[in-house]
């Protein structure tokens, strides 16, 4: 009897979600130093992922892969973490991480096919998988309302903040506020844009960090010569642009957790960030809100954290905020969901 991790997040695009399933794994590696991870055959990377073995099985790929190759992988007693909303509908001794419902809730963000499949996918694992992980209790509530699952088949294990004593480097060189999240409709990236390009000479660029993911319908951002996009980054360089940045700006319509907030706070980056219910319950007072569509809010804010005393202020309740979500709790939360799976022939 062993745990399995579904490998197949591995080669997707990095987003929330890749992040936190990347969060999830190393956690794996630390609670059960036994268990497996398994991959297509085609991958391409290192023998071990954060110290678990990798096993290359199956001939197919990506869903393909997922759904005939992985379930053939497994022995009889093996339990499957399936971390980035997909996973096998034939394997019942499973936890699926579901991250939100927004293809179920908002179908028109996302190209038709994709749409189409998570539409029928998640409601089918939310019902068939033995457990069901999520990352907020927002989303909780929301998948058991919305797919009628169990309460007490859902799980919540929220992610850690990884606060860091590293110095590091701006690498703008210049003031500036940032967004962080792929070129995703929910993100609010559009209403951002349209009011940095209001701006007459504000003092300050604007840095978007993310990616045209192919799942989504097509966003081209606008050129302007006050904004700076950067695709991809690594992990030292989104910490040092969350260091130096006056706020992350975060004017989301739909979030399962807010990754990017979190990660922002643990750094002691104030955030300006629209009035979610999911932000509220997740980050309380330490954020900066704004009633969502009505970024003409932004302007006081942003102008209010360019004022040394306030923003050390907001980084201070930030970094106390991002220091409840620890490693001990997401491992806390994950055995809760994992063990009795593992205990139970």
């Amino acid at each position: 009897m062993a745990l399995v991790v579904n490998g197949r997040y591995l080669d997707r695009p990095v987003t929330g979600v890749e992040r936190y399933s990347d969060m999830l794994v190393r956690m794996v590696a630390r609670e059960w130093p036994s268990a497996r991870i398994h991959v297509p055959k085609k991958w391409q990377g290192a023998s071990e992922v954060h110290g678990i073995e990798v096993i290359r099985t199956g001939s197919l790929q990506g869903h393909a892969w997922e759904q005939l190759s992985l379930p053939r992988s497994l022995g009889p007693d093996d339990v499957l973490l399936s971390p980035a909303n997909t996973g096998p509908l034939c394997v019942k001794r499973q936890a699926v991480v579901i991250h939100d419902l927004a293809t179920i809730h908002h179908p028109e963000w996302f190209n038709k096919w994709f749409a189409w499949w998570y539409r029928f996918l998640l409601p089918n694992l939310a019902r068939r998988a033995a457990r069901v992980i999520t990352v907020s209790t927002d989303s909780a509530e929301d998948i058991e309302r919305t797919l009628g699952t169990s309460e007490n088949k859902v799980f919540v294990v929220p992610p850690f903040a990884q606060p860091t004593d590293m110095t590091y480097r701006d690498v703008i060189g210049e003031p500036y506020v940032l967004s962080v999240g792929s070129r995703d409709p929910r993100k609010g990236l559009d209403r951002l844009v349209k009011w940095y390009s209001s701006l007459v000479d504000p003092g300050y660029r604007l840095v978007i960090v993310g990616r045209q993911v192919s799942s989504f319908r097509p966003r081209p951002l606008a050129p302007h010569p006050g904004i700076i996009d950067r695709n991809d980054v690594s992990d030292d360089d989104l910490n040092a642009l969350y260091t130096h940045a006056i706020a992350l700006i975060q004017p989301s319509v739909y979030e399962g957790f807010g990754l990017p907030i979190l990660e922002a706070l643990a750094l002691g980056c104030p955030v300006i960030a629209s009035n979610l219910p999911v932000f509220v319950r997740n980050f309380g007072g330490s954020l900066l809100y704004f009633p969502i569509n009505h970024t003409d809010a932004f302007d006081p804010m942003v102008d209010g954290l360019r004022v040394q005393n306030r923003r050390v202020h907001f980084a201070a309740r930030g970094r106390q905020r991002a220091a409840q979500f620890t490693q001990q709790r997401m491992a806390e939360a994950l055995h809760a969901a994992i063990d009795p799976l593992l205990h139970t022939a």
